[in-house]
């Protein structure tokens, strides 16, 4: 009986019982923020005055990993998926179409308006 518990308990582990972030995954974006961060507040505020009203249907998920230990563990495991390699993690940090965005600077906004530009004007 141990065994198949133990079975279980590693099978789950693996994702086997179903991924816990699904809401996360099929978001459009997910942006991990931080309380007080002037670059995560311009990318926040792009992405619901720009995007989201030009694309109503838009899916948004936004994770501040400030104080909760939950979601900087969910932020290492997105890191860890997206091969990130870098020594510094600065937020934002924003996935989307499978690829992953740190920071907020021009580069990055273009990047993230090309994307979903099929309904802006």
């Amino acid at each position: 009986m141990k065994k198949i518990i133990l079975l279980l308990i590693f099978v789950c582990m693996i994702g086997a019982c179903g991924n816990k972030n699904e809401k996360f995954d099929n978001a459009d974006i997910l942006i991990f923020t931080q309380h007080g961060c002037s670059h995560c507040e311009k990318a926040v505020d792009f992405i619901n005055n720009r995007l989201k009203v030009k694309n109503p249907a838009l899916t948004v998920e936004q994770v501040d990993v400030s104080y909760d230990r939950d979601n900087i563990v969910l932020l290492k495991e997105y890191l860890r998926r997206y091969n990130f390699e870098g020594e510094t993690v600065g937020t934002p940090i924003i996935i989307f179409n499978k690829q992953l965005l740190m920071g907020w600077n021009l580069e990055n906004k273009v990047k993230l308006q090309k994307a979903f530009e099929f309904n802006l004007e």
